[in-house]
């Protein structure tokens, strides 16, 4: 995108107030040509938006989560504060896939479903590229919920499991109608240069087809202080606006509509991104019950490509110092390698390890950057950034184990590697990498008695 067209799109008067009006008890970050303002920010007035304007701004993101103040964030000693400064929350489910229709045909499923529900406080937002924005807002669920507590300091717990909730139980109607649109997995698997082993899981329900592959309901990107593309912000790979749409045009939505010129906020009145009417009531309520009755979120774990229970298993304290020379193979296979395809399953088991042997953030956080740097096409850092927060902030030890294959042996980590860890110990078969240092260690302090 050339600056001069963001600068003259920026410039418009009716595009400073939209942005300005949904700005409003939001953290705020804005890009300029390939990277991010400081945080936290906030934008007051129109004087912010015009200063950021002629600094060459390229986007604007905002936070899922409203503040009483965003400018005290990052000076929280504790999540009790971080709660006391939150006054709600928006459920934001993003839609990316390989291609834009594929988006349109999971976002169709997904409104229809809240339908059903009964769920009328439901907007729709285009993201600027290939995806859309699903939300519901934090009015449409009741301050107090019996036996939960206060609403607003549910996140991120609360929105990880309706998106789980929502992505488990449509799991097949996402797998239907994908197949029914492209034709056969062979089609896909030609299409996108994907080996058809790795499109098939061993999930019955999803007709054995692992839709992930080409379209993500993002889960892991939902933590605390995650930014989002603003409504009237431009995308800086399409050049094109994110702007609302309306749930009934969604399957006929066309791109270039969002073009710059054609946006025009007065035409979205009607269905504003994450507007609320009174008579709708706390709609959302079931919803939020349901997610909780029937908790997926273990389910489907904190990585996108996960799909049961099985797949991560909650394991093993560890408390003693690792060495990186005793990582398992695997572990020291992926910090040494490139990956064409599946750094962010590659990403995810090197954070599920390095916090499950509790090493310290700022360690992570460079073995992390290094790690990312080797790769050809690196992962995005406010991707990465995104997942290191959300593990900071885990009390759990999760990990895939070594039969997903998903983790290891599709994303291309040899199989005489993974024999390795999992033979290490010929009494029992390791299950995964935190399995084989808990054994590891309780072996080593063995042998020193």
């Amino acid at each position: 995108m050339e600056p001069k067209v963001a600068k003259t799109y920026y410039s418009r008067p009716e595009i400073q107030q939209a942005l300005l009006r949904f700005a409003k008890e939001r953290e705020i970050g804005v890009m300029f040509d390939g990277y991010f303002g400081k945080r936290p920010d906030v934008l007051e007035n129109i004087y912010d938006i015009k200063k950021v304007v002629e600094k060459g701004v390229f986007s604007f993101h905002c936070s899922e989560e409203r503040w009483t103040n965003p400018l005290l964030l990052g000076t929280e000693k504790n999540e009790e504060d971080r709660n006391k400064n939150r006054s709600g929350w928006d459920l934001i489910l993003d839609l990316d896939g390989k291609a834009f229709e594929y988006s349109k045909i999971i976002g169709k499923i997904i409104l229809d479903f809240l339908g059903e529900l009964h769920i009328k406080s439901v907007s729709v937002k285009f993201s600027g590229n290939k995806g859309f924005h699903i939300a519901v807002p934090f009015e449409a669920f009741s301050s107090q919920i019996i036996g939960l507590g206060e609403t607003r300091t549910f996140f991120p717990e609360a929105a990880r499991k309706i998106a789980s909730y929502i992505v488990y139980e449509l799991r097949g109607k996402f797998s239907k109608a994908l197949l029914e649109y492209e034709g056969s997995l062979e089609h896909i698997a030609e299409k996108y240069s994907i080996p058809i082993k790795d499109l098939i899981c061993d999930d019955k329900d999803s007709l054995n087809f692992d839709y992930m592959k080409i379209i993500e309901v993002d889960t892991i990107l939902i933590s605390s202080r995650h930014l989002f593309r603003m409504p009237y912000s431009l995308n800086e790979k399409s050049g094109l606006a994110s702007i609302p749409v309306k749930k009934e045009h969604l399957e006929h939505f066309e791109r270039f509509l969002a073009k710059p010129e054609k946006v025009d906020p007065s035409k979205y009145g009607d269905f504003e991104f994450l507007a609320y009417k009174e008579e709708w009531g706390k709609d959302a309520d079931v919803l939020l019950l349901k997610a909780y009755e029937d908790d997926y979120s273990d389910m489907i774990s904190q990585s996108i490509h996960t799909l049961a229970k099985r797949n991560a298993e909650f394991v093993y304290e560890i408390n003693e110092e690792v060495e990186m020379k005793d990582f398992p193979k695997t572990i020291l296979y992926i910090l040494d390698h490139n990956f064409e395809d599946g750094k962010k399953r590659a990403l995810f088991v090197l954070l599920c390890y390095l916090y499950g042997i509790k090493w310290k953030s700022d360690t992570v956080k460079q073995l992390i950057e290094e790690w990312n740097g080797k790769q050809e096409n690196a992962l995005k850092q406010t991707y990465v950034r995104a997942q290191v927060t959300w593990f900071e902030n885990s009390s759990k030890s999760i990990i895939p184990n070594y039969d997903n294959e998903n983790y290891y042996k599709n994303i291309g980590i040899p199989e005489d590697v993974l024999v390795k860890d999992k033979k290490k110990f010929l009494k029992r078969e390791m299950k995964n990498p935190l399995h084989y240092t808990h054994t590891f260690l309780a072996k080593k302090n063995s042998e020193k008695k």
